[in-house]
C-alpha cells in the first residue's frame, strides 16, 4: 500500500510543479497510461491485473485491447467505491494483497477496515511507477523530491528507446535504476540527457537492462542528497510479494567514504581513474544488509571479499596480492573503508611508516634466519589487543631502533582504536607491508 503514498506524493508534487489540479485518476489515464501501456510494448508489467493478461494472451498490439482492459481496471476501482468489493486487491491495484486467503500473498490481508478510496488504487499504479530496481530483484521507493522528479523525468525517454528498439526485455524498475545512476553521475548533460548513456546490453540474444547494485544506487544519490539521511521501503512484487520494510539510508557516510577514495588514491597509478561508483562490490546483498544492520551506513557496504585479507585462524601464512589492475583498484577500496571505518586518517600515515619499518625489519636479517620474517607475519595474524602489544614487544627486543614507532603504536591501540577495530587496524598494515614486499 506504501505505493498508493507514493502516487500521491508524487501527484502534490506534479500539481504544484505544473500549476495543475489533476487527481490520481485522471494523472493515470492521462499521463501513465498513454506513455506505459498504450503501445504493444509495455514499459511496466503488472502482475495479475487485467493489462498483464494480455501479455498472456499476446494481444498487447491491439490497441481496443489494451483500452479495454484499461476501462476494466476502472470498472473494478468503480465497484470498489460503490461497496460492490470489500478492499482493494492485487487484481486493480499495485502492491495490495490477494482478493482472498488462497492467493500467494494472503499475508497482506487485514480485518482493519482501512479508510481507502478510489484514489489510492489509482495511486498506486503511479507510485509502483517509481521503484528503483536493484540487482538481486528487491526494489525500493523513496519519496524525497529529487528523486520522484528524476525518475519522472526518464520515463520518457524510456518510452523513446523502447519504441525505437523492439522486444527489449526489461521493465520500468530496471531502467529506473540505470537512469537514476546516469541522471546523477558526472556524465550527465543537461541539455543532451541521451549522451555518454548506454542502459542496454545484450543477454541471450536478447536486449535488456542490467540492473545497478544497491550500492551504485546508494552511491550516485550521496552525491545529490549529501546531508540526508534517506529513508526507502524495500520490497519485491511477483507471484508472491516480498517486503523488507522501510530502512534508513546514512547516505553522509557514503559521501564521506567517496570523498575519501578520492583524496588518497586520485593520483595513485593504477585506481586513479577507477569509477569508485561502478566498481564497487559489497559483501552483503541488500536484504541480507538490511536484516544485518537494520539500517545502511559505512559498516553496512563492507567490501566484497575483505575477509579474504583479514587475520583469522583458519588462514595458513600471509594472503598473497596480485599486482593486476582490478585488485589494485579492489585493495584502494578495502584501505579507504578500513581508514573510514576507523575513523582517522593519521592512521594510515602510521601504518604506512611502519610498514617500511617492518621492510627493513626483515630486509635486515640474516639470510639463514627466518626470526624477523616470523615475527612480523605474528604480529600481522593478530587478533586482539594483547596479541597485537605482545608482538610488538618481540620485535622491538629484536630491534631497539622501533621503540618510538611502535611506542606511538601503543598510544594509539590504547587511545584511538577501538578493540573491535583493531583487526581492521592489522588488516590495512598487511595490505601496506605486502604491497612494500610484493607479497
Amino acid at each position: 500500500m506504501y505505493t498508493s503514498y507514493i502516487g500521491k506524493r508524487f501527484l502534490a508534487l506534479f500539481n504544484e510543479q505544473n500549476n495543475s489540479n489533476l487527481s490520481a485518476k485522471e494523472f493515470f489515464e492521462k499521463e501513465l497510461f498513454p506513455i506505459f501501456y498504450d503501445d504493444e510494448s509495455y514499459l511496466q508489467s503488472p502482475a495479475n491485473t487485467p493489462l498483464f493478461q494480455l501479455i498472456a494472451q499476446k494481444k498487447t498490439h491491439i490497441k481496443e485491447e489494451r483500452l479495454k482492459k484499461r476501462d476494466e481496471i476502472s470498472s473494478k476501482i468503480s465497484s470498489f467505491e460503490n461497496g460492490e468489493i470489500d478492499s482493494p486487491d492485487m487484481s486493480f491495484a499495485i502492491g495490495y494483497a490477494s482478493a482472498d486467503l488462497h492467493g500467494t500473498t494472503s499475508g497482506q490481508i487485514s480485518s482493519i477496515d482501512l479508510p481507502l478510496k478510489g484514489e489510492d488504487v489509482y495511486a498506486s499504479w503511479i507510485g509502483a511507477a517509481f521503484g528503483i530496481g536493484l540487482r538481486g530483484g528487491y526494489n525500493i521507493l523513496s519519496d524525497n523530491d529529487l528523486v520522484l522528479k528524476a525518475i519522472y523525468d526518464g520515463w520518457k525517454i524510456y518510452r523513446q528507446y523502447v519504441n525505437q528498439t523492439k522486444n527489449i526485455a526489461n521493465k520500468i524498475e530496471s531502467w529506473n535504476s540505470v537512469w537514476l545512476a546516469h541522471r546523477f553521475s558526472r556524465n550527465w548533460d543537461e541539455q543532451n540527457p541521451r549522451a555518454n548513456f548506454h542502459p542496454f546490453s545484450s543477454k541471450k540474444g536478447e536486449l535488456a537492462i542490467q540492473r545497478n547494485s544497491w550500492v551504485q544506487i546508494l552511491f550516485s544519490l550521496s552525491k545529490i542528497l549529501t546531508n540526508t539521511v534517506l529513508t526507502v521501503y524495500g520490497y519485491s512484487l511477483g507471484q508472491m510479494n516480498k517486503t523488507i520494510g522501510f530502512i534508513q539510508i546514512k547516505l553522509p557516510e557514503l559521501k564521506r567514504f567517496s570523498e575519501m577514495y578520492s583524496s588518497i588514491f586520485s593520483h595513485t597509478k593504477g585506481t586513479s581513474k577507477a569509477n569508485l561508483t561502478e566498481m564497487y562490490e559489497t559483501e552483503y546483498g541488500f536484504n541480507v544488509a538490511c536484516e544485518r544492520f537494520g539500517l545502511i551506513g559505512l559498516r553496512a557496504i563492507e567490501p566484497k571479499d575483505l575477509k579474504k585479507y583479514m587475520p583469522s585462524k583458519y588462514e595458513k601464512g600471509l594472503p598473497k596480492l596480485k599486482d593486476d589492475e582490478l585488485s589494485l583498484i579492489n585493495y584502494s577500496i578495502y584501505i579507504t573503508w578500513i581508514i573510514a571505518m576507523i575513523n582517522n586518517e593519521e592512521l594510515l600515515k602510521l601504518a604506512e611508516r611502519f610498514a617500511n619499518d617492518l621492510t627493513h625489519f626483515v630486509g635486515a636479517e640474516k639470510k639463514v634466519s627466518t626470526k624477523r620474517t616470523n615475527l612480523v607475519e605474528t604480529l600481522l595474524s593478530s587478533k586482539n589487543r594483547k596479541d597485537f602489544i605482545s608482538a610488538l614487544t618481540e620485535i622491538v627486543s629484536e630491534d631497539q631502533r622501533l621503540v618510538s614507532t611502535c611506542n606511538e603504536l601503543v598510544d594509539q591501540l590504547m587511545t584511538k582504536i577501538a578493540p573491535d577495530q583493531l583487526i581492521l587496524f592489522t588488516t590495512l598494515l598487511r595490505f601496506k607491508y605486502l604491497s612494500n614486499n610484493k607479497l
